[in-house]
């Protein structure tokens, strides 16, 4: 299984080098990590099959139809235990039917949430914090009634640590390494995402979130091995932006939001148990205050502060190295793609795939999310009132809640554009393409906040 994972990220790097031209620094071969799990292939005898919810990554590729609201964990044991994905509390998740050999009929039940669905595709909402054991689905077709469940658990709320990348299992929906850098006359050119000649000055990953009150205390950047050459003094910059829309598109740097610096001497080895590979290290971020993200549709962190000379500094993030499949009338759309390079100073707007890495590769830069509903020892603000209900068909946003006052429709910039008294706890919004907030108010007061994205 693994071998025939690899094989497939080498055939596409090939393919890939050819896309991005010739003149790029190019990556050489893919150099996986050690995991320290087994690689165990998941079977079924059953026709009764379904998708996992779908998560916010390799965003402009994604099924609005399918409600798009959870994240991928990142594969850190000691924050996220084994769950690898993540729910916001009282947000509906779909479960899209893949069953085999014609069905029929279909019976969905899923604790925390609801039983007794009998609708092909489930529509589910969990309302209180915890993990729970993903659905079983009970379907009819022509070989009769049979049933499945999804392996693993569903985490729902609270705190986690987020990532772009499906660390579901490794070797079947992930693994992790370093892409090594050729230059364009094909010398060593260090690594995509550390220290490298090639003129690549920082990585950034684009993320999104749904959760209703969400605050990032930090970010942890994952590394191939602990550096052991670098200057003395020399220190690692990330920085978390708010991307702004402009004449030339996506901004991903738009408006910095937090900066927070580590020096190389403080690069920890991972824990025992913390990462599912070997070597690996940690640059570990930490916030002097929680930073407030919910009311941001997007927002990107960058990693920079590394050196350009690999004979003297070896600094190098690990990369999920298979990526996710972006459709060919995709591969142009920015939203599609997860991971970025600062090449030769002209901003963050070449993905890595450019580079030679797969489509939807992820540098594994992963941002702690805490949504201040479980025992964070923060105060949340947000009050106890009914879900905003968000439906967009055609262009038309239609919003119910029966608490609201007022509907707010907030824009990438910030700016509030549109905004309708309730009737009756509803109001209309005609929106042209791209994401925006949805505030909901009573009396002055936010009450729930949503993002949409309108293709």
């Amino acid at each position: 299984m693994v071998k025939k994972k690899i094989a497939t990220v080498l055939l596409s790097l090939s393919s890939l080098t050819a896309f991005s031209g010739n003149n790029l620094p190019t990556v050489s071969e893919v150099k996986l990590s050690t995991p320290t799990v087994e690689t165990l292939e998941e079977t079924t005898g059953s026709d009764a099959q379904y998708a996992y919810p779908v998560a916010l990554s390799c965003i402009g590729t994604l099924d609005e139809n399918l409600n798009p609201v959870c994240n991928y964990l990142s594969f850190n044991r000691l924050i996220n235990k084994n769950y690898f994905i993540w729910a916001p509390k009282g947000k509906e998740i779909i479960y899209a039917d893949k069953s085999t050999n014609g069905p029929t009929a279909w019976n969905w039940s899923a604790p925390g949430a609801q039983i007794g669905v009998t609708t092909q595709n489930a529509s589910m909402t969990y309302n209180e914090l915890g993990h729970y054991e993903f659905p079983t689905l009970t379907a009819t077709t022509a070989n009769g009634t049979s049933s499945y469940t999804a392996e693993g658990e569903l985490l729902v709320s609270g705190k986690a640590e987020i990532t772009t990348a499906n660390c579901r299992k490794w070797g079947e929906t992930y693994m992790v390494g370093r892409l090594p850098l050729k230059g364009a006359d094909d010398s060593d050119a260090g690594n995509l995402g550390g220290t490298n000649s090639a003129g690549m000055t920082g990585y950034g990953n684009f993320f999104m979130t749904a959760h209703a009150n969400a605050h990032m205390t930090g970010v942890n950047v994952y590394l191939a091995y602990k550096p052991t050459k670098y200057k003395e003094g020399a220190e690692l910059l990330l920085r978390v932006w708010y991307p702004l829309e402009n004449e030339n598109g996506m901004n991903f740097t738009g408006l910095p939001i937090e900066v927070v610096s580590l020096p190389f001497s403080e690069i920890r080895d991972a824990k025992e148990g913390e990462l599912p590979v070997k070597d690996a290290a940690v640059a570990e971020f930490v916030f002097e205050k929680p930073l407030q993200i919910w009311d941001k549709p997007m927002f990107f962190v960058t990693v920079e502060g590394f050196s350009d000379d690999p004979s003297t500094e070896d600094f190098c993030m690990l990369t999920e190295v298979m990526g996710q499949n972006i459709p060919t009338e995709q591969m142009s759309n920015i939203f599609a793609h997860n991971s970025f390079v600062n090449y030769m100073d002209n901003g963050y707007n070449m993905p890595i795939n450019y580079f030679g890495a797969a489509p939807g590769a992820s540098f594994m830069i992963c941002p702690v999310i805490d949504n201040q509903d479980g025992d964070s020892g923060v105060e949340t603000n947000i009050a106890e009132n009914n879900r905003t209900s968000v439906s967009v068909s055609n262009g038309i946003a239609t919003l119910k809640n029966p608490d609201a006052s007022t509907f707010n429709v907030i824009n990438l910039a910030g700016a509030k554009i549109a905004s309708k008294t309730s009737q009756d706890g509803i109001a209309e919004f005609n929106l042209s393409k791209g994401i925006y907030i949805i505030q909901t108010m009573k009396k002055n007061q936010q009450i729930d906040v949503n993002k949409i994205m309108v293709k």
